[in-house]
């Protein structure tokens, strides 16, 4: 099928004065993001049921009427796998989806199978086989090649037989719901606010540092997110993280002994050297007691172990009568942030609800989950 290509602001309204008449059309962006913090944008694609439409963003100026079609709850808008797509549509025009739908989550729940693939879902609803082999392309160099609108078209030319076929299968397991459900949780966790102050919670080895070095952590990690953003630039490539661990650990007070570090890239030096000394300078004027507490880790907890195995086997026990796949409900990181909120185990475990006590997860696990917890605290 031969797509619309959709490059001027005019021809973009248009095309959103008829997409805003209809239920339900399928979406995909693609974008390029290799160094950079920010996706860039590099084409959308569109599917009305009819005709695929491929809307060149380099040239558009206008987006409101775009904006309003992706924030209307009247049209669903399909598509597969939405989260990086959730972010580039934020950045790239101040969108917030209402009314989208994720196959790929949709599946989850129908076949038990996470994170399907879009060429495998399209198998086996369609019987079409995909073909692969742009994935990796500069989406922003212009012109697109025949191939490449090919297969940018591809992602969204069979996601509506899906649709079709999925919600028929959800209604019957009365799970439609779900997948809007679990989708909001993601466009929630997009939207919220950027803090670099508290950036350094993030960082996996922080359960290895003291105090101290955590002081050193926090100061480092906060000016690189607030360098990398304004720069747009991916945090690793201003200063990798094993280098700000280093840095945390050794804590040196001169360029001199900050380029005797073993195991720091001389550029990384050379061009941040100073900002870097002057966090660590920061960093140990704090007072010892207004450092970070050492961070705890749930698996340090007496009888975590037990304690994870029971909730687990628990969780297992609610999806199969459920009928539902337990990676789906639940996952090693939020039965860890499940025990982590009840015994309060860093200064931030009880800032908001766990995952799986929220929603309707929660309305599952909620109780019976509360009751194993209770005992351990005891």
């Amino acid at each position: 099928m031969s797509a619309t290509i959709i490059e001027h602001d005019i021809q973009l309204n248009e095309l959103c004065e008829h997409l805003s008449r209809l239920p339900y059309l399928a979406i995909d962006t693609e974008f390029v993001r290799e160094r950079n913090f920010y996706p860039d944008l590099g084409l959308i694609q569109i599917y009305d049921d009819t005709q695929v439409f491929l809307i060149d963003p380099l040239n558009i100026s206008d987006w409101s009427k775009f904006k309003a079609l992706i924030e209307n709850p009247n049209v669903v808008k399909i598509i597969h796998s939405c989260s990086e797509d959730i972010e580039v549509l934020k950045v790239a025009i101040d969108a917030k989806p209402q009314a989208l739908y994720d196959t790929q989550i949709a599946e989850s729940l129908i076949s038990g199978k996470n994170a399907m693939g879009l060429a495998v879902l399209v198998k086996k609803y369609t019987q079409v086989e995909l073909e692969k082999g742009h994935a990796r392309t500069n989406w922003l160099k212009r012109p697109l090649a025949e191939e490449q609108l090919n297969y940018a078209a591809d992602d969204v030319l069979y996601l509506i037989d899906v649709y079709r076929q999925q919600i028929s299968a959800l209604d019957k397991i009365k799970r439609l719901d779900i997948v809007f459900l679990d989708v909001q949780d993601i466009i929630d966790k997009k939207y919220k606010p950027i803090v670099p102050e508290l950036a350094w919670r993030d960082v996996k080895s922080a359960w290895q540092l003291s105090r101290r070095e955590l002081a050193v952590l926090a100061e480092l990690i906060s000016w690189r997110l607030h360098y990398a953003m304004q720069r747009n630039l991916a945090v690793n490539f201003v200063v990798h993280e094993r280098s700000i661990l280093l840095l945390c650990q050794r804590r040196p007070s001169s360029y001199k002994s900050l380029s005797n570090i073993p195991g720091i890239h001389p550029l990384e030096i050379k061009r941040h050297g100073h900002r870097l000394l002057k966090c660590i300078e920061k960093a140990k004027a704090i007072d010892e007691d207004n450092c970070p507490e050492k961070i705890i880790r749930v698996a340090e907890l007496p009888q975590y172990k037990k304690m994870y195995s029971r909730l687990k086997s628990q969780i297992q026990t609610i999806a199969d009568s459920e009928n539902l796949n337990i990676e789906f409900v639940a996952s090693k990181r939020t039965i860890n942030q499940y025990i982590g909120y009840h015994f309060n185990v860093t200064q931030w475990s009880q800032e908001s609800l766990p995952e799986l006590a929220k929603g309707w997860r929660g309305d599952l696990l909620k109780t019976p989950l509360d009751a194993i917890i209770s005992e351990y605290k005891d």
